[in-house]
């Protein structure tokens, strides 16, 4: 970008700017939306969904900081839930694979 300096704004700088965002853009949303759920789902031993969707409430109740402790909160919420309550038909499908 700073090699253009001397360069048309409207016909080089901005459209070589857009580019960026667009594939800065179609990277963040292939990581957040493919790429994480997949990688925390084989992690927690949870379906990417259900990772998915733990994200999502995360951060609708408490924003960013949701989103980074809802993984780590829910796994340990389910750890709890099977020790306590693997008799329940529910805790027993939620936590068939830990």
């Amino acid at each position: 970008m700073t090699s253009n300096l001397d360069a048309s704004f409207a016909t080089e700088t901005l459209p070589k700017t857009i580019y960026v965002f667009i594939g800065f853009t179609i990277g963040q949303l292939i990581d957040n939306f493919l790429t994480q759920p997949f990688v925390f789902s084989t992690s927690v031993k949870s379906h990417p969904l259900e990772i998915f969707i733990v994200i999502l409430t995360g951060g609708l109740l408490f924003g960013p900081l949701g989103m980074i402790i809802a993984v780590p909160s829910y796994t340990a919420v389910k750890v709890i839930f099977k020790e306590f309550y693997a008799h329940n038909k529910i805790v027993k499908a939620l936590t068939k694979d830990i």
